[in-house]
């Protein structure tokens, strides 16, 4: 008698539909709220930078090191609520972001974030300040992130902080921005995450 060959198990897949389910209502929440704004609350950014090696206090010391992976993010951000005369505002912005070097994964972030308008000095350089936190997602556990910690994960916190700078009642803004990926305090995972120091450009409509 022939004897069967043993069948092998499947090798476990990825839950895609259900990353793909999460990606799709997250879009569609964001289009639903954009629908609502107003045209003058809108906002794209378009900037790039390069990943630093340590913590995001590290990334913004004089003695900075940096690995080799770049990144480069696109956002559209919607505002959606003003105190104060306009002097501070709450937004929110979702982005996507592809990763060159090292490692070439993307990433997805959506942050609500606060934004800080007027100084003494905004009559001659319209400058803003803003900080803001949500949810991060890698298409894959980020290589660079396993390598400067002892592990990371797909799904971890996202923050970043802001400046803006540009000609008083221009639409168009330079910017500088640490992009932040973390442990949220170890709340949602014990290690991992990463700092970029990026430089953009900002325009409202």
């Amino acid at each position: 008698m022939r004897k069967r060959k043993a069948r092998s198990s499947p090798k476990p897949k990825r839950n895609k539909s259900l990353q793909l389910a999460c990606a799709t209502i997250a879009v569609y929440l964001f289009i639903s709220l954009l629908g609502a704004a107003s045209a003058e609350d809108f906002a794209v950014t378009l900037y790039g930078g390069r990943v630093t090696d340590g913590d995001a206090s590290h990334a913004i010391s004089p003695n900075v090191d940096f690995v080799d992976s770049n990144l480069v993010v696109g956002a559209v951000a919607w505002t959606f609520k003003r105190f104060l005369d306009d002097k501070l505002s709450l937004e929110v912005e979702g982005n996507v972001g592809k990763y060159f070097g090292d490692q070439k994964h993307w990433e997805f972030n959506v942050a609500v974030a606060g934004r800080w308008h007027k100084f003494p000095w905004s009559h001659t350089v319209a400058t803003t300040v803003a900080w803001g936190v949500g949810p991060s997602y890698a298409t894959e556990v980020p290589k660079v992130e396993e390598t400067t910690h002892s592990s990371s994960q797909q799904w971890l916190v996202f923050w970043f902080a802001e400046i803006t700078l540009g000609p008083p009642e221009s639409r168009w803004a330079g910017i500088f921005r640490l992009h932040h990926r973390s442990t949220g305090f170890e709340t949602v995972a014990k290690d991992g995450g990463s700092n970029t120091l990026a430089v953009g450009l900002k325009f409202r409509f």
